[in-house]
């Protein structure tokens, strides 16, 4: 069925089935591929972000942690929480407070989130390290003390700094135990951490990307937010918050009436904290957008490409074969003013030009051949004024034939007999097409006409198939074979003239040999053989005509005289006349 549809409806087809459909679908595979992909993308990075800012502040954690526990095992604080007043001028306690001043200085350096240090001795001794800050702390002081040399964290409070002013912290508070009595206090210690700096720390190489992260307690404080002003109090969302605390599962969604978030949540170990990263999914969404805007935007290129292609190939060569198509089938109507405009120098240009000069050569040979067809006709019509009336010639013909017969002349009237049976088989009614045995009949007549004239210096014998008698040829083939050993071939010999024509069958073609003793004769009309050549050559047209490459006359080479031969399509039935559109007519042969 595709054959069978044309050129534009083909290319149309394999356009949108090769081309448009694929992109379209695995563009809208892409689409959504994507879409599917970069939202599990941004899950797993919010997750991976958690986990990261969730170890690097449990490590910070743990780090200070180990530090007040390092003072309960070291031989120089524990001098420091141990001294009263009075051994405050020992060289053990100087020697206890540089050591410690070394510890805290190399900590304080190597942590940019430490902000200070203060250390309380049991005697009430202070040191302190560090951003000199105040700060209404009494109630960390009393955490510590619930804490019984426990580990008690705050959450973000504001201190007064002599370097920057009001900052938040966060701060580790805790008793410092005799390591003898475990649970009798010898000092206090209270490290502490910068919020900015530590949020900082915490947040490292994750701060690009979308959403935020952020540190609250069981209550809902912020602890730790890239926003200042919401540190220390509590978050505003309570929804939200109670979501947090209260669901067990790690993801959450939550929606607001503008927007839709991811929630990722973790507790550190060991505290009433929560790590907690946020991720505005419409933020993700938009970014998602401009991916899939993109591949959008590659389809509809693509589409808009291939249609593009789509057109140029329609417009420079389909149209171009479709035109090509018109112009023959006017052609073919008969209208030869048919012509291919030519604009290029590829195929379908070179079959165009060849296809001009195709129209120009027919009308060539049309012209040619009804000029010709023109010129016979007026040559016809002359004869025909000219020519006597054929029953007028017959009649008189057996008259004169009946009279020498009267007058006892036997050989008059025979050859006028003979004479007569030519002129009726020759005009045969108008028709071109005899039978063989008519055409062998026929040049009998003639013969024996020239034999009356010839005598004795002429002998002839004819010979054919009985199977080819029926057979059909274009009528007078043989008279200028045979006329031309009488008037070439026998002029100027000593000896009797022969000739020769038998007719016989091979394979499908029909062979009749014309053979004679003469001097010979060249069959191009050469010198000697004038008139020969001009008869030979149009027998061989008029063979042509009729019969195209199956009939043609040859000569075969011979000692003596001259051996032609003619060559014929074995014709069971007579071929009937070409319509009168064709050129030629088969009684012009």
């Amino acid at each position: 069925m595709f054959r069978q549809w044309g050129l534009k409806k083909q290319f149309a087809t394999v356009f949108l089935v090769l081309i448009t459909l694929p992109t379209m679908f695995f563009g809208v595979l892409i689409y959504y591929q994507t879409t599917k992909a970069f939202k599990q993308q941004a899950a797993d990075h919010t997750i991976g972000r958690l986990e990261t800012s969730e170890e690097t502040l449990t490590s910070v954690i743990r780090n200070v942690e180990n530090m007040t526990s390092f003072m309960i095992y070291d031989e120089n604080f524990r001098t420091f929480f141990t001294s009263s007043k009075s051994e405050m001028t020992s060289e053990d306690y100087k020697r206890a407070e540089e050591g410690i001043k070394g510890y805290f200085t190399f900590q304080l350096t190597s942590f940019d989130y430490i902000d200070s240090i203060m250390l309380e001795s049991g005697s009430g001794n202070e040191l302190h390290f560090g951003n000199p800050v105040t700060a209404d702390e009494e109630v960390l002081d009393k955490g510590a003390a619930k804490k019984g040399g426990g580990l008690s964290w705050s959450g973000s409070y504001q201190v007064d700094s002599d370097w920057e002013g009001k900052k938040q912290v966060i701060s580790l508070s805790r008793e410092i135990n005799d390591l003898n009595h475990i649970t009798k206090p010898i000092g206090r210690v209270r490290i502490r951490l910068d919020q900015e700096d530590l949020y900082q720390t915490i947040k490292g190489d994750n701060a690009g990307g979308q959403g935020y992260f952020f540190v609250m307690n069981d209550k809902g404080d912020v602890v730790l937010h890239p926003n200042e002003g919401m540190v220390g109090k509590p978050f505003p969302d309570q929804t939200l918050i109670d979501r947090i605390i209260v669901s067990s599962h790690r993801s959450i969604s939550y929606e607001t009436k503008e927007d839709r978030f991811l929630v990722v949540k973790k507790q550190i170990d060991g505290m009433n904290w929560f790590s907690v990263a946020v991720v505005n999914q419409g933020e993700v969404v938009q970014e998602l957008y401009n991916v899939r805007s993109l591949i959008v935007d590659m389809i509809l290129l693509l589409l808009l490409l291939g249609s593009v292609a789509f057109a140029g190939f329609y417009f420079f060569n389909i149209r171009r074969i479709m035109e090509l198509t018109e112009q023959t089938t006017q052609l073919e109507n008969g209208d030869f003013n048919a012509n291919v405009s030519v604009n290029t120098n590829d195929e379908i240009g070179k079959l165009g030009m060849r296809f001009n000069q195709m129209v120009k050569t027919i009308q060539t040979y049309i012209n040619q051949e009804y000029k010709l067809k023109i010129k016979q006709k007026e040559s016809e019509l002359q004869a025909m004024q000219n020519q006597i009336d054929p029953h007028f010639l017959y009649n008189t013909l057996d008259m004169i034939r009946w009279t020498a017969r009267l007058e006892n002349a036997m050989q008059t009237g025979h050859l006028i007999e003979q004479l007569s049976k030519m002129f009726r088989m020759n005009l045969n009614k108008g028709n071109m097409w005899v039978k063989l045995e008519e055409e062998f009949a026929y040049i009998r007549h003639y013969l024996e006409l020239q034999k009356s004239r010839m005598g004795s210096r002429l002998h002839y014998s004819i010979f054919y198939d009985a199977e080819i008698g029926g057979a059909y040829s274009i009528k007078q083939i043989l008279q200028p074979l045979v006329e031309n050993s009488i008037r070439h071939g026998f002029k100027n010999i000593s000896y009797q003239g022969e000739l020769r024509i038998r007719g016989y069958r091979q394979g499908n073609q029909i062979l009749i040999d014309v053979v004679d003793n003469g001097a010979g004769f060249h069959p191009h009309g050469e010198a000697g053989s004038e008139g020969s050549g001009f008869a030979l050559n149009q027998l061989q047209e008029r063979l042509s005509l009729a019969f195209g490459e199956d009939g043609k006359i040859v000569q075969i080479p011979s000692r003596t005289g001259t051996w032609m031969q003619i060559k014929l399509p074995l014709l069971k039935t007579k071929p009937e006349k070409k319509n009168k559109k064709e050129s030629g007519d088969w009684n012009d042969l």
